[in-house]
This record gives C-alpha cells, sequence and structure tokens, in this order.
C-alpha cells in the first residue's frame, strides 16, 4: 500500500512539475520563451524541402542521452520527442541535432524523432523521407535536463508547411 502510495505521489509531482516546466506563458511564473528565427533552434530544409528543426551546440555541452526533448504545436500539443540515433550524445559547440517528423507503425512512439545523423534527415537513404510538422505555426522547443532539474533551451520556432508542387 505505501508503494502505490508513493508511486501516485510521485507520478502528481512529475505531472505538476512538467505542466508547470511546459506551459506556456506567464501563468506559469516563468518567462516567456524567445522567438527563435535562428539561433540555439532554427527551421531548415530537410529532405525534398520538408522543414526539419536543427538545435545547434553551445559551449556549454548539453547531454541529449539524459535530457527530455518536448515540442508544443501551434495548436497547444504536447509532443514528446524520442531519440532516432545519437552517435554523439554531447551536444556541443559547432555541433547540431536535427528534430524531425517521422511516423512509425509503433503505436506509443510520437513520430517526433531527435538524431544528430544528417543523413536521416537530409537523405532517403535509410526511410522513405522526413514528413512535414503539420500544422504550420509557431513550435515550441523545450530541452529539459532532469539531472540539473533546468530547463536548457525553450524556444518557439516558426515552422512553414512546404509547398505543394504546381
Amino acid at each position: 500500500m505505501a508503494t502505490i502510495c508513493a508511486v501516485t505521489i510521485a507520478t502528481v509531482l512529475m505531472t505538476v512539475v512538467a505542466a508547470i516546466l511546459l506551459s506556456p506563458g506567464e501563468g506559469a511564473g516563468l518567462s516567456l520563451p524567445k522567438t527563435s528565427p535562428a539561433g540555439p533552434v532554427e527551421a531548415v530544409a530537410g529532405y525534398a524541402g520538408v522543414p526539419v528543426l536543427r538545435i545547434s551546440g553551445t559551449t556549454n555541452p548539453i547531454d541529449l542521452a539524459k535530457c527530455r526533448v518536448y515540442l508544443t504545436d501551434p495548436d497547444g500539443i504536447f509532443r514528446t520527442v524520442e531519440t532516432a540515433v545519437l552517435e554523439n550524445t554531447n551536444l556541443s559547440d559547432g555541433q547540431a541535432a536535427y528534430v524531425f517528423y517521422l511516423p512509425t507503425d509503433e503505436r506509443t512512439a510520437s513520430g517526433y524523432w531527435i538524431t544528430d545523423v544528417p543523413d536521416l534527415v537530409f537523405t532517403d537513404t535509410h526511410h522513405p523521407g522526413v514528413r512535414p510538422f503539420t500544422p504550420g505555426g509557431d513550435w515550441r522547443v523545450v530541452v529539459y535536463d532532469p539531472d540539473l532539474m533546468k530547463t536548457r533551451i525553450d524556444r518557439v520556432v516558426p515552422v512553414t508547411e512546404p509547398s505543394s508542387p504546381e
């Protein structure tokens, strides 16, 4: 019984902390995320011009194996980002990681992935090609480090849907 109570309390606390850290706006008591046309997070053209998000490393490395990456789409829907392939888990100055959308048959996967392997986002060598982030608009990107209990990145990035061929 004590174990069930402890697990329930831990779950509630984790949910509350995530809601506080990830809820947009000043109502959360946090500063608003910065809008970022360029900087540590930006939309770039992936395979066939489909936008992907590039997270650039900084002088203070981010351990992507330990951090959690979250997205909030323009409609306010929260999405987790799964790890695809990370050859180097420490994202530091001069390096980049990419968040892309590629739905799979696995029901538990969100379809949003992070990788530092450019071939996964700029070619169709390993899969049929990345898919557009939908809907187009402002996507919020949060990289949270649970070990440091610190949000490492909190940016809003404009992502446009690719134009249809004429």
